[in-house]
C-alpha cells in the first residue's frame, strides 16, 4: 500500500457506517491504512481520519487513530479538528472530542462548549474531559454554567470532578 492508495481508501470511507461483522474486513484495511500513516506521516490524512469515525469502536481501531494524529503539529491538526467537532455524524463528534483532549488549545473552547448541548451524554462527557485539559480561565465559567443545566448524573459527576481539579490547580502558585 502506498500513500495515494491509503488516501483514496479514507476518501471512500467518510465516515464509516456502524460497526457490523460485515464491516470487519474493511476495518482491518482501515487499520492497515493507520499503520501506513503511522510510519509515513502525510498531513493529507488528518482531515480524512478525523471524519472517518462511524458509530461504534471500529473494532478497537478508532482508539488508535490518535497515535497517527500525534505525528503532526497542533497547528496542522487544529483547523481540521475544529471542523470535525461540528460534524453532523455522531461518531465523528464523539471520537474527535476524545482526540481534542490530546490537543488542548483555547481555539477548541467554542466547538467543545457547543458539544455540551449534544443529546448524547457520552459526547458531552468527552467534551468535558477535553475542556478540562485546556489551560484557560474561561473553562471554569463554562463548566459551572453547564452544571446548572445538566440532568445526567454521570455527566454532572464528571463536571464536578473537572471543576474540583480546576480549582485545585488554580490555587497552586
Amino acid at each position: 500500500m502506498n500513500s495515494a492508495q491509503a488516501i483514496m481508501f479514507l476518501k471512500n470511507n467518510q465516515p464509516f457506517s456502524r460497526d457490523t461483522e460485515a464491516k470487519f474486513e474493511v476495518i482491518q484495511k482501515y487499520n492497515d491504512v493507520r499503520v501506513h500513516f503511522l510510519n509515513h506521516p502525510d498531513p493529507q490524512c488528518i482531515p480524512l481520519f478525523l471524519n472517518s469515525f462511524g458509530e461504534g469502536s471500529g473494532f478497537g481501531v478508532y482508539q488508535l487513530i490518535e497515535d497517527v494524529l500525534m505525528k503532526f503539529s497542533v497547528e496542522q491538526v487544529l483547523p481540521h479538528l475544529i471542523t470535525a467537532l461540528k460534524s453532523e455524524h455522531t461518531g465523528v463528534r464523539y471520537w474527535c472530542s476524545h482526540i481534542a483532549a490530546s490537543f488542548p488549545n483555547p481555539s477548541l473552547i467554542t466547538p467543545l462548549t457547543n458539544l455540551l448541548k449534544d443529546s448524547d451524554p457520552d459526547i458531552r462527557c468527552a467534551a468535558i474531559t477535553a475542556l478540562s485539559q485546556i489551560e484557560d480561565d474561561r473553562i471554569i465559567g463554562v463548566l459551572t454554567e453547564v452544571l446548572e443545566k445538566e440532568e445526567d448524573p454521570d455527566v454532572i459527576d464528571l463536571i464536578q470532578e473537572a471543576l474540583n481539579e480546576s480549582k485545585i490547580e488554580a490555587a497552586i502558585p
